[in-house]
């Protein structure tokens, strides 16, 4: 079949597949997490910067259904094939469309149905990338610009962005270290650094809570060695990539000489995805590396199989990754929307219930809505249920140092002598709850095989909890570094002005 017939086919094909799941899977901990961002709109967050809840916002004005929050992470990774067919097409048509189609049933794009932090960070560094690649080979100041821009659309998407301005930097020095290689890149920074500057003036009036989260919170015992995080990183790049396609790649090469004008195109991006792969690899042995660190560079790898894969080797590679990626999404997709009866046995799936079943929770929450103030006890579950009841979900305790968003829409000074009920997941000890109520009642609710437990507490006693939850949170996460300038710090401003 014609390679222009197929790519319309894999468009069609995976668009509806990812259009299917997106449909049918409830709202992760994450997303919904990112839908309260869209609801109370702002130019920061807690642990990373805005962009993501931008775009849900403008969303939630036409739609909050999963599949429209979901659009974005839909339709994303077809804009950046059309990009990377761009840059190749001159070279070979049909080796672009292969390219194309193989990215198209890769893991990268079947795979991505949630919307995360991550989804308008890939799609503006790929922009970013491309628009570089042109103002820079083809002198075209405007393209400069709008690297810059898109970078800054990156930066402030996650800070993972900066990896690309390294990589930039490094290419430069090994193949543009010239007055016009140092001039685009100079360009470029200049034009996203008004960016970072929103993002530091954010930081400036929130008590540098990305910093806090980022650099200090999230980081606590990062350097110890730990061999069995390489190994795990190993196997998430295996899977983002597929054995299938690393194979293929460190076979003998056919095409490179083929394309021997085109040199500096292959060379850009092989930069542009082993400087960042690099970085991740030396961290990978102190830190645990997610899956979704890497997704930004891994569509640079596709550009690079245009120079290294003939026709015969794309449809070998095609075919058995959309076997894997296929096979392995309808297994997601049957476990998230009917989970067989054993696997509802599980402790795990019994811990996670409220992820699984939220319409199922929700149901059983609404009685109380009127007299309680609902709240859990994490903050994934809390913008979960947020999101399907409708009304905003409180985290009740210390919790840990992700997403503390929380702290600064909840003001438990108004809390004071009301009712709050606590919904978990696993039993609850009534003793915990009693410093903090005049009265606690635990009620236990079974759905399918798990049980609910509902904590009622009556009459909250905010000088309690201030001094037992609220001190030690404060202690714990809000230890800004002295050396910081700051204008405000929700946190403490709200519950220890003074102190």
């Amino acid at each position: 079949m014609d390679s222009k017939i197929l790519l319309w086919i894999a468009t069609g094909i995976t668009f509806l597949a990812k259009s299917l799941m997106a449909f049918s899977i409830p709202l992760t901990g994450d997303e919904a997490y990112f839908y309260t961002w869209g609801t109370f709109v702002d130019i920061g967050f807690y642990d990373h910067p805005p962009m993501v809840g931008w775009l849900l916002a403008i969303i939630l004005n036409f739609s909050s259904s999963e599949y429209a929050l979901r659009l974005p992470s839909l339709i994303f990774p077809y804009i950046i094939g059309a990009i990377i067919y761009g840059l190749v097409q001159n070279l070979d048509k049909n080796l672009a469309r292969w390219t194309v189609i193989l990215f198209f049933v890769s893991p990268i794009n079947m795979m991505n149905v949630l919307v995360t932090s991550d989804t308008p960070l890939i799609l503006f560094v790929s922009l970013s990338a491309a628009c570089f690649y042109r103002g820079l080979h083809n002198n075209k100041l405007l393209y400069l610009i709008l690297a810059g821009v898109f970078l800054g659309g990156a930066f402030l998407s996650k800070y993972f962005s900066v990896l690309l301005v390294i990589a930039y930097g490094i290419y430069v020095l090994i193949y543009q270290r010239n007055r016009r290689g140092l001039t685009a890149l100079a360009i470029v920074i200049i034009c996203a650094t008004p960016f970072g500057f929103l993002n530091l003036y954010y930081n400036y009036t929130h008590g540098w809570s990305n910093i806090m989260f980022n650099v200090y919170n999230r980081n606590q015992g990062i350097g110890t060695f730990k061999p069995e995080y390489f190994l795990f990183y190993l196997g998430k790049l295996m899977f983002l990539i597929t054995p299938f396609v690393i194979y293929f790649l460190l076979r003998p090469a056919k095409m490179v000489m083929q394309f021997i004008g085109y040199e500096h195109l292959r060379q850009y991006y092989s930069v542009l995805f082993y400087v960042p792969l690099a970085i991740f690899t030396l961290l990978s042995f102190t830190k645990s590396i997610g899956l979704h660190w890497i997704l930004s560079f891994v569509p640079f790898l596709f550009i690079l199989t245009f120079f290294r894969f003939d026709e015969e080797t794309f449809r070998k590679t095609t075919l058995f990754v959309a076997i894997f990626t296929f096979s392995f999404s309808i297994l997601i997709a049957y476990i998230s929307i009917s989970p067989p009866e054993k696997l509802t046995q599980n402790r795990v799936y019994q811990q996670n219930l409220i992820y699984f079943k939220p319409q199922v929770v929700t149901d059983i929450l609404k009685p109380y809505v009127k007299d309680y103030i609902l709240t859990t006890e994490s903050y994934s579950k809390s913008a979960v249920l947020s999101y399907y009841t409708d009304n905003y979900v409180s985290v009740f305790g210390q919790g840990t140092y992700h997403a503390r968003q929380d702290d600064m829409y909840t003001n438990f000074r108004h809390f004071d002598k009301k009712n709050i009920i606590i919904v978990r997941t696993t039993p609850a000890d009534k003793d915990k709850y009693i410093p903090y109520f005049q009265e606690v009642d635990i009620q236990e609710v079974k759905v399918d095989n798990s049980l609910l437990y509902l904590v009622q507490g009556k009459d909250f006693k905010y000088d309690s909890y201030r001094e037992l939850v609220l001190l030690p949170i404060k202690n714990n996460f809000y230890k800004i570094p002295a050396w910081l300038p700051m204008k405000g710090n929700y946190f403490s401003d709200k519950y220890f002005d003074g102190e």
